[in-house]
């Protein structure tokens, strides 16, 4: 059996445990700030709301890599527009190995979407994000806070509301669970997957 670093999902997972952690520190600070110090509190909504935001980039970046790094595994089909869309996410060069996003601001929620689709593929899982759940619309809340906070139209515009912190924590909280579930279910479906495969034709995962 072959278990390429890149494509590990132990490897991945490091990868959300320290922007979380990021995310966590901010929290922290924030909470330790004092009420009559305004500033230093929107100071450290903006931190942690940036810090939230690097968790959705970092993890979609990850889901959608791994898929790319994986996608000629047997028994992995991806249409030809996914294959395509894989492809387009990165500017691959070959002598460093370096993968550089290019995911759009204004296809965000789209390309979570499908990072959790491909990723699961890659694993055998069938497992699939509910963006059904009430709670979706928390995302949608969290990408419309960050386009509006990446783009102010003026100093307002700079500001992270204590109820949108609100809205990043449950929202980041309900991401992750959803995150535990994919990876949870990868693992399982990888390890059955590669166990059928080796009690029958003993062949190799690529």
């Amino acid at each position: 059996m072959v278990y390429d670093n890149p494509v590990s999902l132990e490897e991945f997972w490091g990868v959300v445990k320290r922007l979380t952690g990021d995310a966590s520190r901010c929290m922290m600070a924030l909470e330790e700030t004092p009420e009559e110090d305004e500033q230093g509190k929107a100071f450290w909504r903006r931190m942690y709301a940036r810090a939230v935001f690097a968790v959705f980039e970092g993890a979609t970046y990850r889901m959608t890599y791994h898929a790319y790094a994986a996608r000629g595994r047997c028994d992995v089909t991806f249409s030809l527009d996914e294959l395509n869309r894989l492809e387009r996410s990165y500017d691959f060069d070959e002598d460093q190995e370096e993968f550089v996003a290019t995911f759009s601001r204004t296809r965000m929620l789209d390309n979570i979407k499908f990072a959790f689709n491909a990723f699961a593929r890659v694993h055998y899982s069938d497992y699939v994000l509910s963006i059904n759940d009430p709670s979706w619309v928390l995302i949608e809340e969290i990408v419309f806070i960050k386009d509006f906070l990446q783009y102010p139209k003026g100093p307002e515009g700079t500001e992270v509301f204590d109820e949108n912190v609100d809205t990043l924590v449950f929202g980041l909280q309900w991401f992750l669970e959803r995150m535990v579930e994919l990876v949870e279910d990868s693992r399982d479906c990888f390890l059955a997957k590669a166990a059928a495969w080796e009690a029958g034709e003993d062949r190799l995962l690529m």
